[in-house]
């Protein structure tokens, strides 16, 4: 059905609820909207849902063409599982996934209570509150559950209120609403730079950023702070930054699952920007070189102390890095690969030890570059360690080439055989002089 014949049924079928109004927070202030019986016939899932923009552009490529559920049922159902499952994947041009845990408890309350809230629609159909209640309805049709025909609608004109407007009210009911899935970081990242956009934001300008953050701190997710909002306008940032270092610019489905790391280098960068600014491009060269590489976030943000507190190991690790990317450089192999979802999803604000995988970046030499930052970083901690500590480590260490001998005579002959045999050689001319000082403390 077309948005035209949509417009018109609705128009001539809808009911109005007598005595029933819903109060919304909207344009700073409560506003009732009249509440409509609408026909379910009549509303269309909307592929523009901000919830899942970043998956709904990966997975769009994928299949060859944008999602049009008006005139597609398998874009419909692409649709529906993008809203409703878990571990997606592309099969026979349809994306397909697992129902999440959310989607069944939506379902199965819908079965129980049905309609609690009114959908908002647009007058032609198109759904921007209510898609996975939708979703539902059309999934247990398809199953050959009984669904209801008819539903509770505030209709929007968008005359009236216009897509940011949309957004900032819906963040809004997000406190409250039962059974109403979050947007993801990314998701919520992306619907956030729209509305600073909108705002005139200038993203090179720290006082504008700090102007934007004060005025969407209330839908800008974590404790709706003005710090938290100008944290997550700083994430996007230097997503826009890696996606340009990386020749895949606007390209955010790249990202999915990574918007920690971005948070950490709007950290890092912050006193960077103002204090250092000189060293800046430096600094986050060696930060998308972490993200690249997959190293934790946490890596991202030792280096700042690493750059404080010894800036030989800093300069050290640099060259180290500029060294083991020179080849994938010239080669020019920036551009990023889609990752891999159909395994179950991470969470964007995993702890230090449950990192979902870094970006796909093919051919980048992830081992080296990983090795380099993590012995910097163990260097760096090191330098807090009395001395029988440290030769505690280091023997504890030396043990695990002990238990494997192989290992070592592998690492001498394979790849990286000249950075062992350096590294090698500097153990022994210091175990050869330290031999002096055993003889001089007997």
């Amino acid at each position: 059905m077309r948005a035209a014949e949509r417009r018109k049924l609705i128009g001539t079928k809808k009911a109005l609820e007598k005595d029933r109004k819903e109060r919304l927070w909207c344009k700073d202030q409560w506003t009732e909207f009249p509440v409509y019986r609408a026909p379910v016939d009549a509303l269309l899932l909307n592929p523009e849902n901000r919830r899942f923009t970043a998956e709904r552009k990966m997975f769009e490529e994928q299949v060859g063409h944008a999602f049009d559920p008006e005139t597609n049922p398998d874009d419909e159902m692409s649709i529906i599982s993008l809203l409703l499952d878990t571990s997606h994947r592309v099969e026979g041009g349809v994306v397909k996934g697992s129902p999440s845990e959310d989607a069944l408890a939506l379902q199965e309350d819908w079965k129980r209570r049905n309609q609690e809230r009114p959908f908002w629609i647009r007058p032609d159909g198109t759904v921007h509150n209510g898609n996975r209640r939708l979703a539902v309805m059309k999934r247990m049709r398809s199953s050959g559950l009984k669904a209801t025909e008819w539903v509770d609608a505030v209709i929007l004109d968008p005359a009236e209120i216009d897509e940011i407007d949309l957004f900032q009210m819906e963040q809004r009911e997000q406190l409250t609403e039962d059974f109403k899935v979050r947007y993801t970081d990314i998701n919520l990242l992306l619907a956030l730079k729209d509305a600073a956009e909108d705002r005139g934001i200038d993203w090179q300008d720290l006082e504008s950023i700090e102007r934007v953050a004060g005025e969407l701190q209330e839908v800008a997710g974590g404790d709706h702070s003005k710090n938290y909002a100008i944290l997550q306008l700083r994430a996007i940032k230097y997503m826009d930054a890696y996606l340009d270092d990386s020749k895949s610019p606007g390209q955010y489905q790249k990202l999915l699952r990574q918007v920690e790391r971005f948070r950490d280098v709007g950290k890092l960068m912050a006193r960077v920007e103002t204090d250092y600014p000189e060293d800046a491009a430096d600094i986050l060269r060696l930060a998308f070189a972490a993200i690249r590489a997959g190293n934790p976030h946490g890596d991202i943000r030792a280096f700042r102390k690493m750059f404080l507190e010894d800036r030989a190991r800093y300069d050290r690790l640099l060259k180290d890095v500029q060294r083991e990317e020179a080849d994938w450089e010239t080669k020019g192999e920036q551009r990023l690969a889609d990752p891999d979802l159909s395994s179950p999803p991470g969470d964007d604000d995993e702890t230090l030890e449950g990192d979902p995988p870094g970006p796909v970046v093919p051919n980048y030499p992830k081992e080296q570059v990983s090795r380099r930052i993590k012995n910097a970083i163990d260097g760096l901690a090191a330098t807090t360690l009395d001395a029988v500590s440290l030769l505690e480590q280091v023997g504890s260490r030396l043990q695990q080439l002990d238990r494997n001998p192989k290992q070592l005579k592998e690492s001498l002959k394979g790849a990286d055989g000249e950075g062992a045999r350096q590294a090698l050689q500097r153990i022994i001319k210091w175990a050869e002089e330290a031999k002096g000082l055993l003889k001089e403390n007997r």
